[in-house]
């Protein structure tokens, strides 16, 4: 496998992050465009791709949020995480996850929350992130509008 390389993605990723995230469609719609245009102004999130050989081939999204708990320290949230079939079990969704808490560390932040959703226990997701620390720990509530 060609080596790959962890970076914050910038606005000319678009494309390639849409085909991870629907299987392969690089036609990024109007509102997605408009979308990224606003995800890539927040300083708060940022997100993080691995390209091999020039190509995208995994994607997560870390934003964190500032709160008056905690001792005011801000709580980081993973999500929307992706890795191409064919780049899956090569140690890549770990080696996203270890920089995004690397860089929640030196943000200050108390915890990092992510869900991983029920179907996923037994396809290796669940075990990943237990591999890099991660505990199950509360339930999940989620109310789609």
């Amino acid at each position: 496998m060609a080596e790959v390389l962890l970076r914050s993605s910038v606005l000319a990723d678009l494309p390639q992050i849409v085909g991870l995230l629907y299987d392969g469609r690089q036609e990024p719609s109007r509102l997605e465009i408009d979308t990224w245009a606003e995800v890539m102004s927040r300083p708060d999130t940022t997100v993080y791709v691995a390209e091999a050989d020039g190509e995208l081939v995994a994607c997560a999204t870390f934003l964190v949020l500032a709160n008056l708990s905690y001792d005011c320290r801000p709580t980081g949230f993973i999500e929307a995480m992706r890795v191409s079939g064919a780049h899956r079990r090569k140690g890549i969704a770990s080696r996203l996850l270890l920089r995004i808490l690397d860089d929640a560390r030196r943000r200050g932040c108390h915890k990092i929350q992510l869900l991983a959703h029920k179907r996923h226990a037994d396809d290796g997701a669940h075990a990943l992130y237990r591999s890099v620390g991660f505990e199950e720990e509360a339930a999940g509530f989620r109310l789609y509008l």
